[in-house]
């Protein structure tokens, strides 16, 4: 028979090896409400902690990344569309192949609440930060000072002719045999420029009036004949002519700001149906200075210089004299400060950025 005491004891030492004893297992429960309920209470501390969308750490850190956008996108401008306090529109060097700069523009209205906006090339305007309560952009510009030189343009004038009376002769303008007039108009000292507003010749039918002739204005090269780079033609027609010498006139309208230095060949071209046409010029005994008669008989690929011979002819313009200069201000874009404030918060995010390019700015 067993004794009760010992059963007991027996049944102590065997729950002992397998597990916990009933108490030991309540003592653990316990404490494991207790770290829990602990945990929980952590979690709703730190829940407190977490600024929702309206707290003004959040709002400051918004508008922190927007200026920062801004500033980054601004250091690469190459030009300012429009500009001003609220307002800025750039360009950007082509970033999608298309050869075609990009134009981003940011823009607040100025009434506290309003959103500030972005718009890329003609996309769909964006909104950048929702509530904005002050934005301000501060340019910082270096200003150049040039001068500009300023013209005094003459009215027209008669800036130079040879006229003759005696050893008049016939110049046929054909296929073959065509001239040229090298002239240089003598100028004021202060001249800076001047140009052609007509040109006055003798001519003349040869048998039938059927030809067809060109008046051209040519600069000339060093050796003072044609150049072949024409700066304004006129075509002529026989039929236009009568059978002895009359004063013809051709009128200029693109030939201007030459040279000082640089004279021009008045040129008679051959176009069509045998001889166009007779030139009347002065054959011997020419001693004008700085004007010089051309003859090409390789249809105007080269020419010779026909010594003391000039056409008749009168050619009228206007001179530009030197004035005085007038200072001229350029702006470029250096640096610009950005102020950004959105509602609710405490004080405004202020950034700068340096734009390497130095864009122009109109003022």
């Amino acid at each position: 028979m067993i004794s009760p005491t010992l059963s007991s004891e027996r049944l102590r030492v065997s729950v002992r090896r397998d597990g916990f004893t009933l108490i030991e297992m309540v003592m653990t429960v316990a404490i494991m409400a207790v770290i829990m309920l602990g945990l929980g209470s952590a979690m709703i501390i730190a829940g407190h902690a977490v600024p929702g969308a309206d707290n003004p750490a959040v709002a400051g850190i918004a508008a922190a990344e927007a200026a920062e956008q801004i500033a980054t996108e601004l250091q690469y401008a190459v030009s300012v569309v429009d500009s001003n306090a609220t307002v800025i529109e750039f360009t950007l060097a082509d970033r999608d192949g298309d050869d075609v700069a990009e134009t981003i523009r940011y823009a607040w209205s100025g009434n506290p609440g309003d959103p500030l906006t972005r718009q890329y090339n003609a996309g769909p305007v964006q909104t950048l930060l929702t509530d904005v309560s002050a934005f301000d952009f501060s340019y910082d510009l270096a200003t150049t000072t040039t001068e500009k030189p300023q013209g005094n343009e003459s009215g027209e004038t008669l800036l130079v002719e040879h006229a003759s009376v005696q050893d008049l002769h016939d110049y046929p303008i054909k296929d073959t045999e065509r001239y040229a007039q090298y002239f240089f108009p003598s100028l004021p000292a202060d001249a800076v420029s001047w140009k052609v507003t007509r040109v006055r010749f003798y001519a003349k039918v040869d048998g039938t009036n059927d030809g067809q002739y060109s008046v051209q204005l040519q600069l000339s090269t060093t050796g003072d004949t044609p150049s072949s780079l024409v700066l304004e033609a006129r075509p002529a027609l026989e039929s236009s002519l009568l059978d002895g010498y009359a004063q013809q006139e051709i009128l200029v309208s693109n030939v201007s700001g030459l040279s000082p230095q640089e004279g021009l060949c008045l040129v008679f071209h051959w176009t069509a149906n045998g001889t166009a046409c007779k030139i009347q010029g002065q054959d011997r005994n020419v001693a004008t200075a700085n004007s010089y008669l051309a003859k090409s008989t390789d249809r105007g690929a080269s020419w010779s210089l026909l010594s003391n011979q000039s056409l008749l002819y009168q050619v009228y313009g206007t001179v530009t004299t030197a004035g005085e200069p007038v200072l001229q201000n350029t702006y470029h874009l250096d640096r610009m400060d950005i102020a950004l404030k959105p509602g609710g918060a405490l004080t405004a995010v202020q950034t700068g950025v340096r734009l390497l390019n130095r864009p122009e700015v109109v003022q």
